[in-house]
């Protein structure tokens, strides 16, 4: 059941996507939870998860199982609270998908790793801390549409971008500059996070035009400014926060914008991992080297280290230039994730239908590759989760 489900009426979308004719046979499911086709008629035995059967609707048809977004995570959380997978022993891991170049395929590789971790079994969400607030538009939002339009695009209020990050820092900062324990928070800050796929889903923090509002806040942070999302993230650990508690997440993935800013910095000193989408060409191979050079700023800085992650997109082995750029990155080596995501037709398809390619079309390779990029990730979380726990236990 998604979040609106009890307050919208019945002719009104929660998301601007089209979630009632997204359905699912078992083979997608499969392919979406990297489980057998028996393995997951087995959990929804377990798990009770209520699925359709095709013949509900149409009685001419054979009683094969259909699953819809909803059904299918409520799957994967099943396996999660059941034990079948393992979760980070340390919460949550921070993650920010980050390069100064534009077009790398930076904010898909955001989204669709949220998507494939929550289904793989972890609890996710995304913080869209982009002014152009691509992954909240390729999650279901607009975030220019008021309130007073929604009906006329048939969806409901809950599908309205009222709060963003900037709705939880810029108070927390001003509070620090006045040495107060009192937060101003918005009257709506408490519905910020929104559950496109329901509770079970990835979740997000969305963006708008206000979110750059976050830049001057942190301009005028007194103290250290870089650490300020960082703090923020521990401060929603301990409950105050109304509507952001860290602790309900096992990761969590800021999708920063393209460009040197201190807002980015603030999310890179926050995180764990940093993934850098390298597109194969000379551009963006020169801005991994400035993506290096700010992080060695953090460092020096705060003896702050978040692991790299080097993920080449747009591959496509026939063209020789692609091949070169390839081989230029081997000087990385070891920060190469062992997948790269090809090029694909399907992925600007994914901002105009407000979903992302992975729940469209679950066996496409672009989904298959990004599934397989999302488990070398796991396990790294799980690393990093099992360290972190080490040294608080030390």
């Amino acid at each position: 059941m998604t979040e609106s489900a009890s307050s919208a009426p019945a002719d009104l979308r929660s998301t601007y996507a089209k979630l009632d004719e997204l359905t699912y046979r078992l083979r997608s499911v499969s392919a979406l939870l990297g489980i057998t086709d028996r393995v997951v008629r087995a959990y929804e035995e377990a798990s009770g998860v209520s699925i359709k059967r095709a013949n509900e609707t149409n009685p001419a048809s054979p009683p094969a199982r259909v699953f819809d977004p909803f059904s299918l995570f409520e799957i994967a959380q099943w396996r999660r609270t059941s034990g079948a997978v393992k979760t980070p022993e340390s919460g949550p891991i921070i993650i920010s998908t980050y390069v100064v170049k534009g077009g790398t395929a930076k904010t898909t590789t955001a989204v669709e790793t949220a998507v494939h971790l929550q289904a793989q079994g972890l609890r996710v969400l995304l913080i869209d801390i982009d002014v152009q607030a691509n992954a909240t538009q390729i999650l279901g939002y607009e975030p220019d549409l008021t309130e007073d339009e929604a009906p006329d695009y048939g969806v409901s209020s809950d599908a309205i971008v009222r709060d963003t990050l900037a709705s939880y820092l810029v108070p927390y900062i001003e509070a620090l500059n006045k040495n107060s324990g009192t937060l101003n928070l918005s009257s709506t800050v408490t519905r910020a996070i929104k559950k496109p796929f329901g509770e079970a889903g990835p979740h997000l923090l969305p963006s708008d035009a206000f979110v750059s509002d976050v830049e001057p806040a942190l301009f005028q942070a007194k103290g250290q400014r870089e650490l300020m999302i960082r703090r923020l993230i521990d401060a929603s650990k301990s409950g105050g926060l109304p509507g952001f508690d860290a602790r309900n997440y096992d990761v969590i993935i800021f999708d920063c914008p393209p460009s040197v800013s201190l807002t980015s910095a603030a999310a890179l000193a926050a995180s764990d991992f940093v993934i850098a989408p390298i597109r194969l060409d000379s551009f963006s191979v020169k801005g991994l080297a400035k993506l290096m050079s700010e992080l060695s700023v953090l460092e020096r800085n705060y003896q702050l280290k978040p692991e790299i992650i080097i993920l080449p997109t747009f591959y496509e082995p026939t063209i020789a230039r692609i091949n070169r750029m390839h081989k230029q990155l081997s000087t990385y080596r070891d920060l190469l994730a062992p997948c790269v995501i090809s090029s694909s037709e399907d992925f600007p398809r994914s901002l105009s239908s407000y979903l992302p390619l992975s729940l469209q079309k679950p066996t496409s390779s672009a989904s298959k590759e990004y599934s397989i990029f999302a488990g070398y990730l796991f396990e790294k979380i799980l690393s990093k989760g099992a360290e972190k726990a080490r040294k608080v236990s030390e």
